[in-house]
């Protein structure tokens, strides 16, 4: 059995340095800075697991008593690393909420890494202070799909709504997980001693957790069918580094997709971007230097081409693909 698990960890450490790289390649071709933060949380990840893989090899051939089982090896270090993947995590959403502040990405990610520390200084080795050190991780991620829910339902721009309703599958998906991840760690922690298992178990059990595990490799699978996406586009147009507003660069990077699935010309895709802005056909005709009948010439054939009644069917199309 002490194959299966080498195997297994080896196997997760490959899919999460193997994201890691797609992630960092597919920022240094878009400059999208979520890519460049989901890296980061697969190289953490990396970075945890084999902490505890080396740890695992060097207790093999040891006695593994109770104390051992309860005990958070390497606490220090592994709450500087979790605190930093939990900042990744934040910094993502803070991005495509277009929420991004000093304070509000601070103030969750140090109440997360005093928590661990109080934990640790305050409780004695034991099953309790063990569970509780975990669960932060879930109650972090719990806040994180709440504030996501909050600021969907306080938003009235129905252009931002419609855009963040891309991400309620994938949401969905990682929180019925994390409460997966919850549930695990309470039986395997508080709910089953370590002497109903074999003598070989209670080893890979004491710092592991499957179902987060499942979790990861989730969103690996997720962020790599982006990336791939994101790099197939990327192939065919250079991007454009400048400083843009936070609808500007949601639209840019959204429009090449959307436009090699409806066959738009460059000036058809100038005109819709101009469109998402809200701006009417006089104003198109001003920045574009068109007259007003060739813009509306180009909107009747971007109609057309993605199937829509009016601007605006157009305009929740663009923010749903």
């Amino acid at each position: 059995m002490n194959y299966v698990f080498f195997f297994y960890t080896l196997a997760l450490l490959v899919i999460c340095v193997l994201t890691a790289a797609i992630a960092g390649a597919t920022y240094l071709s878009c400059r999208r800075r979520s890519y460049l933060f989901a890296a980061g949380i697969f190289a953490l990840y990396a970075v945890e697991t084999t902490e505890i893989f080396f740890g695992e090899y060097a207790m093999q051939n040891l006695p593994f008593d109770a104390g051992m089982y309860y005990e958070i090896t390497m606490p220090v270090f592994r709450t500087v690393v979790i605190s930093i993947l939990n900042g990744c995590i934040w910094a993502i959403v803070l991005d495509a909420l277009d929420r991004i502040s000093s304070r509000r990405f601070w103030t969750p990610v140090v109440v997360f890494a005093l928590s661990n520390v109080a934990i640790l200084a305050l409780l004695p080795t034991g099953p309790w202070r063990q569970w509780l050190y975990y669960t932060t991780r879930q109650l972090f991620l719990f806040f994180v799909y709440a504030y996501c829910l909050y600021t969907y339902r306080r938003s009235t721009d129905q252009s931002y709504r419609t855009r963040l309703q891309r991400f309620r599958t994938p949401l969905a998906v990682t929180a019925v997980l994390t409460l997966v991840v919850l549930i695990e760690d309470s039986i395997v922690i508080l709910g089953s001693p370590m002497s109903i298992y074999p003598d070989w178990l209670p080893l890979y059990l004491s710092e592991r957790n499957l179902s987060e595990n499942v979790l990861m490799c989730y969103l690996a699978v997720f962020l790599i069918r982006n990336a791939v996406n994101v790099l197939s586009i990327r192939m065919k147009e250079v991007p454009q580094k400048e400083d843009v507003s936070d609808l500007d660069r949601h639209i840019d990077e959204q429009m090449p997709f959307y436009r090699d699935a409806h066959g738009l010309s460059a000036r058809e895709a100038e005109v819709l971007r101009l469109v998402l802005l809200g701006k009417n056909n006089q104003e198109i005709a001003d920045e574009l230097y068109l007259a007003v009948g060739t813009v509306k010439a180009h909107v009747h054939n971007i109609l057309v081409k993605t199937e829509q009644k009016t601007r605006d069917d157009v305009c929740v199309d663009f923010w749903k693909s």
